[in-house]
C-alpha cells in the first residue's frame, strides 16, 4: 500500500510556550526560583540549533482535533474521524520552526507550585514563548479514507481549538498559546485506483 503525503505549512495565531521537563543540576544552595530563572531556556525543545516542535506534540493536536470536532465518517454509522487519524497518519521528524533557541524570551507567570490548578500556594515560574513562528511539514497518510479535504479540517480545528505546547487551550488554559492555522497545503496522492 502506498500512502499520500501532506506538506503543511503553518503559521501561529498566538505565540508558541513550551515546558518540557529537564534535569539541568541544581547549583549548591540554589533556591527553585534562582534554578528556574537560570535554567527557564532548557524547557524548550530543540535540535540541530532550531527551536522544534515534537513530532508527538504535533500528532496529538490533530487526532485531539478530530476528537474535539465529532465529525462522523459519511457511511460508516457513529464512527467519528479521531481512531481513523490516531492510526492513519504518521509523522517522522519533530518540526523544525527554524528559530535560534538564544534568541527566545521568556513569559514569567503565577503558577501552581505542584503544577495542579487551585491547589494552593503559588510560585513564579519561567517559560520561553515564542510570538512568531512558522513550520512546513510533512504528514503520510496511511489510511486513504482520509481526503486532503478531511484532513485539512482536522488540522484548522487543531490549530484554533487544541494548539499546543504550554499554556495552549487543549489544556483548558485561559492563556491560549500554541494556536495556529493552515495556510498551505500540498497534497501528493498515492492512492492507487481501485479494482
Amino acid at each position: 500500500m502506498r500512502n499520500s503525503i501532506a506538506t503543511v505549512t503553518l503559521e501561529n495565531l498566538s505565540p508558541l510556550s513550551m515546558s518540557r521537563q529537564h534535569d539541568d543540576p541544581k547549583l549548591e544552595g540554589e533556591s527553585h526560583g534562582d534554578y528556574d530563572a537560570r535554567t527557564w531556556r532548557s524547557k524548550m525543545h530543540v535540535s540541530n540549533g532550531s527551536v522544534v516542535i515534537p513530532l508527538a506534540a504535533m500528532f496529538s493536536s490533530i487526532v485531539e482535533g478530530c476528537k474535539y470536532s465529532g465529525k462522523q465518517i459519511p457511511g460508516k454509522g457513529k464512527s467519528t474521524w479521531t481512531q481513523k487519524f490516531a492510526s492513519g497518519i504518521m509523522l517522522t521528524d519533530d518540526i523544525r520552526i527554524n528559530i535560534d533557541p538564544a534568541t527566545v524570551n521568556c513569559v514569567i507567570i503565577n503558577a501552581n507550585a505542584d503544577g495542579v490548578r487551585g491547589s494552593g500556594k503559588r510560585v513564579t515560574r519561567r517559560f520561553p514563548s515564542i510570538p512568531r513562528w512558522e513550520a512546513t511539514f510533512d504528514v503520510h497518510i496511511l489510511d486513504p479514507i482520509i481526503t486532503k479535504d478531511v484532513f485539512a479540517e482536522m488540522v484548522e480545528i487543531a490549530g484554533l481549538f487544541i494548539g499546543i505546547g504550554q499554556g495552549r487551550p487543549g489544556m483548558k488554559s485561559p492563556a491560549g498559546n500554541g494556536r495556529f492555522k493552515l495556510v498551505k497545503l500540498a497534497w501528493q496522492d498515492n492512492r492507487k485506483l481501485a479494482a
